[in-house]
């Protein structure tokens, strides 16, 4: 029987965040790709984490191509800035904390 604890760690985003991301109608993949944004930075200590189109789809239970649409539609409604590094292939994701 599963029995989270706060103690085994959680991710803190401020009230703020969550009132104002209430406020936008998005699909159930992008809801899912923006938890994972979400948990992998903030649930981190992180503005930033480069993160797989592998680990995208392993963490939501997605495809990879349902993954790339989900992140593509949410980058273009500024919800999630995305960005490469020279040094790496993998895209590094962020959440866009300025909602107005």
């Amino acid at each position: 029987m599963a029995n989270p604890q706060k103690e085994n760690g959680h991710t803190a985003l401020a009230n703020e965040m969550w009132d104002a991301l209430a406020k936008y109608r998005l699909s159930g993949e992008e809801w899912k790709c923006l938890i994972v944004i979400i948990r992998k930075t903030y649930g981190w200590q992180k503005k930033s984490d480069h993160i797989s189109l592998s680990q995208f789809a392993k963490a939501t239970d997605m495809k990879r191509q349902s993954v790339s649409r989900a992140l593509k539609s949410l980058s273009a409604k500024m919800l999630i800035g995305v960005s490469k590094n020279a040094d790496s292939s993998i895209l590094e994701y962020r959440l866009h904390k300025d909602f107005e």
